[in-house]
């Protein structure tokens, strides 16, 4: 059996600092790299799946991410946007029949934050 799965790959340009170890880094941007693999029974419109990532994504672009409501509880860390980004993709594509079975964001070409669903 085939494991056929959907790869969308989108840009988020943002500026945030964060504090790791009571260590504040200087405000510094970021153009994220997103991966989102999706699952679907049927086949489905690029432009559907893509509609409704970036409805999420269009809130956060070219935003300070430490000045949002979503990041006042939590610093904006490469994994927190990632764990952020998850849960809204995923409750997003569900309405339409999909299913995020995995998100990667990287904030370089080397620093990469995966979720994987189980």
């Amino acid at each position: 059996m085939e494991n056929e799965t959907y790869r969308l790959t989108f840009f988020l340009n943002a500026t945030h600092m964060v504090v790791i170890d009571g260590k504040s880094s200087s405000i510094h941007p970021h153009t994220f790299e997103i991966n989102c693999f999706i699952k679907s029974k049927k086949i489905i419109a690029f432009e559907i799946m893509e509609d409704n990532i970036n409805q999420i994504l269009n809130q956060l672009n070219n935003q300070y991410l430490n000045g949002l409501e979503a990041f006042q509880n939590i610093i904006p860390t490469l994994e927190n946007l990632t764990r952020l980004l998850y849960r809204a993709m995923r409750a997003n594509l569900k309405s339409v029949s999909c299913r995020l079975v995995k998100l990667e964001v990287s904030e370089s070409p080397v620093r990469t934050f995966m979720i994987e669903a189980k």
